[in-house]
């Protein structure tokens, strides 16, 4: 399977029916690809503590209740600290998250936890921890506010 992401580059080498893609990975031209979207969020808690949650387009379409791809559509039309309104409301929501742990446990400073679940659910919430506070922060906020 052909991804859009780190390790891919698509092209429009034809007419738009007929997109050609080059994998990098395999070193390949592609026609059929399957395109991947993700969002990434940084979150906290209580503690203060950050992290980079990475949510694939079935959990983000979940989330922010419309199609991954809408948003990237909406924010290449405005300028590059553009926010979109849908992903402004979830600033200082409180939600719960699934996360996977990769084999190398997150070693990495700067590596993000893959969302398998997020839930909304305050009775649930509170059944993990009675007093959460997770905040998704606005990393394009600008310097003016």
């Amino acid at each position: 399977m052909v991804r859009q992401g780190d390790a891919f580059e698509g092209n429009v080498q034809h007419l738009q029916q007929n997109p050609l893609y080059n994998c990098k990975t395999c070193k390949r031209d592609v026609q059929h690809a399957i395109h991947c979207y993700y969002l990434v969020v940084r979150v906290s808690d209580k503690s203060k503590g950050e992290a980079k949650f990475l949510l694939f387009n079935n959990i983000a379409e979940k989330l922010i209740r419309r199609p991954a791809f809408e948003l990237l559509q909406e924010a290449a039309q405005e300028n590059p600290h553009f926010l979109p309104q849908s992903l402004t409301d979830l600033i200082g929501r409180r939600l719960l998250f699934k996360i996977t742990i990769g084999g190398n446990g997150q070693k990495e400073q700067n590596s993000a936890y893959v969302v398998d679940l997020v839930v909304d659910d305050i009775h649930l919430i509170q059944h993990f921890d009675p007093y959460p506070h997770i905040v998704i922060f606005n990393d394009y906020e600008s310097e003016e506010d």
